[in-house]
């Protein structure tokens, strides 16, 4: 792929990995895609309409791959298919077409994710979702 990085290849393979966890839920898809992770990860979301543009949501890896174990995570309730992967600097962008199902059927939304790459791990996650029309969770 033109404009293929090392870093755009990392973060394309966690992707990979997290999709292989949600859908076995197995400890060891777990634990590959905390391979993936430094150890002190923060993972923020955009802050609309607050003081504050980013909010953590999860710091530290631990705390990644309990959310991940959220049932709102799981395969048959969501889903992400990549549709734009760019670097810029340690930054990989990665914009998504993600898929939320619940009793009311499907929601679907874009996601913009921001990975900071350093040493070989993610170290930061900024993202962003059109939760306009989402369920909460």
């Amino acid at each position: 792929m033109a404009g293929d990085s090392p870093s755009m290849r990392l973060v394309r393979s966690y992707i990979q990995a997290a999709q292989r966890a949600r859908a076995s839920r197995s400890a060891e898809d777990l634990a590959a895609v905390r391979g993936f992770l430094a150890a002190d990860v923060v993972m923020k979301l955009a802050s609309p309409w607050t003081e504050e543009p980013w909010r953590v949501s999860q710091r530290g890896a631990d705390a990644v791959i309990e959310r991940f174990q959220a049932p709102i995570n799981s395969a048959t309730s969501l889903t992400t298919e990549n549709v734009n992967v760019q670097q810029a600097g340690d930054d990989v962008l990665v914009e998504q077409l993600s898929t939320i199902v619940d009793s009311d059927g499907p929601h679907v939304s874009m996601v913009c994710h921001i990975f900071s790459v350093a040493d070989g791990v993610i170290t930061g996650v900024r993202a962003y979702r059109n939760d306009r029309g989402l369920p909460a969770g």
